[in-house]
């Protein structure tokens, strides 16, 4: 199994992880791992393996002996072009972000403290990976990435700043809960569809050392419409 096929695929229907190279079904063990729940679902469709050795317990032959037990699969040796290691390490990175909202979501907690933790979230997306998406992106294009996407990128994280502020001014549990839900919703899906795009090149790579350009101009441009559409709707919820 390629990595790609774990990133893309790993949900919780089919909860999959890799540990040294070795692909981890963890459906029936989910509810028992003794970190609690949403220590595993943060890391569906990732490599776990640092995450994995650096807690001591694991070292353990008990552990050692459940893991074995819990692998479906070997990841494909195949290695990727040297200009695209990097970006697979980011994408890696977005994944474990994609995960964190829906693992922060929770219509038990108070919704003004999702808001909080779900628009922190958000902002850090715009500011940090997507930003680093579209310019590594554009380097595989071997261009720089478009400036005014660039600010309205910058344009759209204030935005989103400003609507999380006045959702907690107000203190009202049902405007919150329903932000929560729309910037939940939005970042998902735009991660979900920039990670497809993304698997889908790498895997074209690791199989026929396919052109990729079409899928990094595909993923560009959902990127770029998605700009555009997030920041009308969150004017228009102004």
């Amino acid at each position: 199994m390629s990595m790609e096929d774990v990133l893309e695929k790993s949900d919780k229907s089919c909860p999959l992880i890799v540990v040294d190279n070795q692909v981890v079904d963890l459906s029936e063990f989910l509810r028992w791992h003794p970190g609690g729940l949403a220590v595993l679902l943060a890391n569906l469709g990732r490599d776990a393996s640092a995450d994995f050795h650096h807690v001591s317990a694991h070292a353990r032959p008990g552990v050692r002996k459940k893991l074995r037990q819990l692998v479906v699969a070997e990841i494909d040796d195949v290695p990727l072009p040297e200009a695209w290691i990097s970006l697979a390490e980011l994408l890696d990175y977005v994944r474990l972000v994609r995960n964190s909202f829906a693992v922060q979501f929770d219509t038990e907690r108070n919704p003004v403290h999702d808001l909080i933790y779900l628009g922190q979230s958000c902002c850090h997306m715009l500011d940090d990976h997507v930003r680093a998406l579209l310019l590594r992106f554009s380097a595989l294009l071997d261009r720089t990435a478009d400036p005014v996407l660039l600010q309205q990128l910058d344009n759209l994280s204030t935005d989103a700043q400003a609507l999380v502020e006045v959702s907690l001014a107000k203190a009202d549990a049902i405007t919150a809960a329903s932000h929560a839900r729309w910037i939940q919703q939005h970042c998902v899906t735009l991660l979900d569809d920039v990670l497809a795009c993304s698997t889908a090149a790498a895997r074209a790579l690791r199989t026929s050392r396919a052109e990729t350009a079409h899928h990094v101009e595909q993923a560009i441009s959902l990127i770029e419409h998605w700009i555009h559409n997030t920041t009308e709707a969150m004017r228009n919820d102004a």
